[in-house]
């Protein structure tokens, strides 16, 4: 945007990554949420724009989803050479990626959130097995900035108002998962969250003639289908006078 602005003022889109919620009630397919909750934040080793990495789930839920997971997580999530067969979790892009991400992972231990499972591993190689941390609140510092790896905060929410105000806290706003049977309240939810893209009852799916794209410091514009075509469009306005005789 500088560089726009300092030469023709040409238009610009921009995409700036997020801080995604994933909201998880208790009237939810408990399977479903586990298994999309796994994507939502590890695919590609947490290295996606749009990963979920704030679980909100309901309190009632809570103690049983984050046991849930954990397993999931500890079984599922093998870390290989992504060459090899099974491969499921694969190294870090770069030296720097692995150490900002070690980075906070010691901040997340520092600052009171409680390390579930998660490790990273000597060796050849930017290989991590995927961090998962329960009991955070929303000031620690894992819940706040973009990681962009295989690390996850999870906290607990009681009500609808509550969890909407605690997922718009936060200074991004590119996507967002909402995992209930009722979709009345999933409806109600997605229309009130700050994000350019919500999920209900799946996570990161998309169409190529649907815009993608967020709000906030997520950025500006939107990508995919006839969307990405207009911050490039300039409308033409013609105003005729109709009084006069031509």
């Amino acid at each position: 945007m500088e560089a726009a602005a300092s030469s023709n003022l040409k238009n610009v889109t921009l995409e700036c990554g997020g801080k995604s919620p994933y909201i998880v009630f208790d009237d939810c397919d408990f399977d479903a949420a586990i298994e999309w909750g796994f994507k939502g934040i590890f695919h590609n080793k947490g290295e996606v724009c749009s990963s979920t990495s704030r679980f909100f789930i309901q309190e009632t839920i809570y103690d049983k989803f984050v046991e849930a997971f954990v397993k999931y997580v500890e079984e599922y999530a093998k870390v290989s050479d992504p060459f090899e067969k099974g491969c499921i979790i694969g190294p870090l892009v770069s030296d720097l990626q692995y150490s900002k991400v070690r980075h906070y992972v010691e901040s997340g231990k520092k600052e009171g959130a409680k390390l579930m499972t998660g490790e990273f591993i000597d060796g050849p190689g930017y290989y991590a097995k995927p961090f998962v941390f329960a009991d955070c609140t929303d000031d620690m510092t894992i819940m706040k900035e973009e990681i962009f790896g295989p690390v996850v905060g999870i906290t607990k929410f009681k009500t609808i108002d509550e969890v909407i105000k605690r997922s718009n806290s936060s200074t991004y706003g590119l996507a967002a998962s909402i995992f209930t049977n009722n979709i009345t309240k999933a409806t109600q939810v997605a229309r009130k969250i700050d994000s350019g893209m919500i999920y209900i009852n799946s996570n990161g799916n998309f169409d190529l003639h649907v815009p993608f794209g967020g709000m906030k410091m997520s950025g500006i514009g939107r990508e995919l289908g006839t969307y990405a075509l207009d911050m490039y469009t300039e409308h033409k306005a013609v105003h005729i006078n109709l009084n006069l005789k031509y």
